[in-house]
């Protein structure tokens, strides 16, 4: 389990997120090349485990997500932002395998425009505790 699941089923099982992306443009690491736009992709930033005195079967762990954006226009990447954080932000999902999976939003990045392709590009990060297995 990592923070980059959680966030990805809080977007795919989200009726407005999909209906601006289709889950199947929804991906963990590098959007393959030639992926039809607008596309997400989800990465895992950091990750913190808490360290306890007394460590019984599970630790807390805490993850920065980053979620980036990729669209044809700065409307529609601002739209697909707000809908995801609609979506993500401040959600307590229930994830197979952890539990106590909190999701918050963090920083948002700067506006970015590949001259080349045309893509609009934007990111929003999210924090994500949750309790695994040692």
């Amino acid at each position: 389990m990592n923070g980059v699941i959680a966030v990805r089923s809080l977007l795919v099982g989200d009726l407005r997120v999909t209906a601006l992306v289709p889950p199947e443009r929804m991906a963990a690491g590098t959007l393959p090349q030639g992926t039809a736009m607008p596309a997400i992709a989800l990465m895992s930033i950091g990750s913190v485990d808490r360290n306890v005195p007394s460590p019984g079967p599970k630790r807390r762990v805490t993850e920065r997500v980053q979620v980036t954006v990729l669209a044809r226009a700065y409307p529609e990447a601002k739209a697909i932002l707000a809908a995801i954080r609609a979506a993500a932000a401040d959600r307590m999902p229930q994830i197979n395998g952890v539990s106590d999976v909190t999701v918050h939003t963090d920083s948002a990045g700067p506006d970015f425009l590949d001259e080349e392709t045309g893509i609009h590009m934007q990111t929003q990060d999210f924090r994500v505790s949750f309790n695994e297995a040692r």
